[in-house]
């Protein structure tokens, strides 16, 4: 006898494993497709919420609605995964140049920022904060790699390279599996897809990071700036990222190991040694938003893509509006509807 399941997803990354727990929250079935050793870009992910984005300090898009709820939400999930993940963060976005300082003195005045941010003349012990720093709230970390280990022990998963030449369509069946709706979450290999690759085009982004020693005292927050700096363990942190457009290779360059170390100089002024270098890939969309919804042919066919480097932020409250969607029929915002790129 065949199986079947109500959502067959495919991609366990943090995309995949939240769209499937707010699947199963709402008693739906659910299978997860995914080649654990093809999945770098989620198990390597920084895993960093941030509301303040870009060398502008810019409140990010729907910030208010993204952060409200986050940490409950994922305070939530540990409980139920019976795991610990998620942990609210304070984020320091060391302010680097006087013309950096101008830029947050034009904007200090402006309503949206409170809640999230203020700024500080705060001496942080080897590190260059000369020109003060903004101590951002609401942010947090996620660590990818025990999340996903924790998805895998709970939830149905197969452990496997989905093929697409097993995927029937017409009959809603993944070789002996029945299915009511498939979601693909398969980030920048999106590209492969036959069925939303000749109008949906994502612009792959490989990001590099190196681990670091150095004698920086963890106080717990993480450091903006140039770079980031994470603290991962003892005196080992973490240093991220570049942002190489249209590049899949899964080797990390010397090229972007200079750049990050360039940047990290800036700010550290510590001695340090370079412990590992590893690389992922994002998936980014051409309008840099979110890509969400069901294709326009094949109704029970949806995608769940496009976060980048803020899945950790935006894909929690994205899942529930895709699974409103889907389940209840409430019109997704078009800025994120998959239908605006047909």
């Amino acid at each position: 006898m065949s199986e079947r399941v109500d959502f067959l997803i495919v991609g366990g990354g943090i995309c995949g494993r939240l769209i499937q727990l707010e699947l199963e929250k709402r008693g739906k079935s659910t299978l997860v497709v995914d080649d654990r050793k093809a999945n770098q870009c989620s198990i390597v992910a920084a895993g960093l919420a941030n509301p303040l984005v870009g060398k502008f300090f810019t409140i990010g898009w729907r910030s208010k609605e993204f952060f409200g709820g986050l940490y409950n939400h994922y305070q939530s999930l540990e409980n139920r995964l019976d795991s610990s993940f998620f942990r609210p963060s304070a984020m320091k976005r060391v302010i680097s140049t006087p013309g950096e300082q101008n830029i947050w003195l034009s904007k200090a005045h402006q309503e949206k920022y409170v809640g999230f941010c203020s700024f500080a003349n705060e001496e942080i012990e080897g590190l260059n904060t000369s020109y003060g720093l903004l101590e951002v709230v609401q942010g947090g970390q996620l660590n990818a790699k025990v999340f996903l280990n924790a998805c895998m022990e709970k939830l149905p998963t197969s452990d496997e390279l989905f093929d697409y030449n097993k995927l029937n369509i017409d009959e809603g069946n993944y070789g002996h599996l029945n299915y009511d709706h498939i979601i693909f979450c398969e980030g920048y290999k999106l590209a492969d897809n036959p069925w939303f690759n000749n109008f949906v085009h994502l612009i792959p982004t490989k990001g590099e990071i190196l681990e670091i020693e150095t004698a920086l005292e963890p106080k717990g927050d993480i450091y903006l700036g140039g770079v980031f700096i994470q603290h991962v363990e003892g005196e080992v942190w973490r240093v991220g990222a570049t942002y190489d457009q249209n590049n899949t290779s899964t080797n990390p360059t010397e090229m972007m190991r200079e750049d990050l170390v360039k940047k990290l100089e800036k700010t550290l002024l510590l001695p340090y040694k370079i412990v590992a270098h590893y690389c992922g890939t994002r998936p980014a969309s051409e309008d840099r938003k979110p890509i969400v919804g069901s294709h326009p042919k094949h109704r029970n066919m949806h995608i769940f893509n496009g976060m980048g480097s803020k899945a950790v932020s935006l894909a929690p409250l994205l899942a529930k509006e895709l699974s409103d969607n889907i389940l209840e029929g409430i019109p997704l915002e078009g800025e994120i509807d998959v239908k605006r790129f047909c």
